[in-house]
């Protein structure tokens, strides 16, 4: 493990007036955003799609890295050259998505665990040879009646823990994400404390399985109402709400933070992020890691116009510089006015 090599790609990746593009939908959910437009499903599309994305004219201005999904981190540019490569000279950090997927967690109704430990390393040391520099794993924590558990919490922040400690084995920065669900009918104040407390367990059993705190980010979700409360979002109240909770409950040492959009709106995703950057300062680069509030506007306008490529790139690049400038907290209302954001969904 070489601790200044981690720490050194973690602030990369959080670097001023950047992030990282979310990009690693399984195949079964970029088959079913590809439905909802009308594109047919297949692996020359999903590339095709990608391709076009990771291609966008002056998006390393704006982006720090990609997260890949598997068959993405494997595929070609139609002149042949791995996809990763071409990340990797445009100085975007190719990253991959590692873990396997939900399960049900047995005997506790509503809730999830993530698998994909198995097999693990050795996936890691292949992947780290072909040029990966980060990964993400991703944890669900669901707000119901008496959820989440201690228990649920327990068992996805230990396998996060055990997953980032294997990423570091091979110099590779992990991203642990552990997702609070936008579903549900909660309070803002619920929302806060269950973010509070799976910070608290998260760090604790990452120090015990002795992770390089500067060498990891957190990925985490904004602190929002519940989709299905009836309490309009705030953005005074999202802001100063999650602001706290990351200022009293992460570790100061920690390499970045970066945030998911998590079914906002792509305007509000970013407006939100502006809001919360405006709150600094921060002992760590904090910034966007967004899938759907980047790429519903470009996918839409692609599904419609896919011989337009040019088009959709300058959309997808329009989306990106509105992400770049909240990042460092300076987007202006009007920046937003005449957008043609579309609703998004969970990254």
């Amino acid at each position: 493990m070489d601790h200044q090599q981690l720490s050194d790609i973690a602030k990369k990746l959080v670097a001023p007036g950047k992030g990282i593009l979310a990009a690693d939908e399984s195949n079964k959910s970029a088959n079913k955003r590809f439905e909802g437009v009308g594109v047919e499903t297949s692996e020359e599309n999903r590339r095709r799609y990608r391709q076009l994305l990771m291609t966008t004219p002056h998006a390393a201005q704006y982006l720090s890295g990609v997260i890949l999904y598997d068959e993405t981190f494997w595929q070609n540019t139609d002149s042949g050259q791995p996809l990763r490569e071409y990340l990797s000279e445009q100085d975007i950090m190719p990253g991959i998505k590692v873990d396997m997927g939900l399960i049900d967690l047995p005997g506790f109704p509503g809730e999830k665990v993530t698998q994909g430990l198995d097999g693990l390393p050795e996936r890691l040391a292949k992947y780290a040879q072909s040029g990966a520099k980060f990964a993400k794993w991703r944890a669900l924590i669901t707000i119901g009646n008496d959820i989440p558990t201690d228990e649920c919490i327990g068992a996805n922040t230990f396998s996060l823990a055990r997953y980032a400690r294997m990423c570091q084995e091979y110099n590779i920065v992990p991203i642990v994400e552990p997702e609070v669900l936008y579903d549900g009918e909660h309070s803002a104040e619920r929302c806060e404390q269950v973010i509070a407390h799976t910070y608290d367990i998260l760090f604790q059993t990452m120090r015990a399985f002795r992770v390089d705190l500067s060498g990891a980010i957190l990925k985490t979700s904004m602190v929002l109402p519940g989709k299905n409360s009836g309490n309009p979002v705030n953005i005074d109240e999202v802001s100063e709400r999650t602001s706290r909770v990351l200022k009293e409950h992460v570790p100061g040492e920690l390499g970045g933070v970066v945030f998911l959009s998590g079914g906002q709106t792509p305007d509000l995703a970013v407006q939100n992020l502006n809001a919360i950057e405006k709150l600094g300062p921060y002992p760590w680069g904090l910034t966007f890691s967004y899938s759907r509030a980047l790429q519903d506007p470009v996918l839409k306008h692609w599904a419609e116009n896919q011989t337009d490529v040019a088009a959709s790139q300058q959309l997808f690049a329009h989306q990106l510089q509105l992400a770049a400038i909240a990042r460092d907290g300076q987007l202006q209302d009007s920046q937003l006015e005449n957008d043609n954001f579309v609703s998004g969904s969970q990254d």
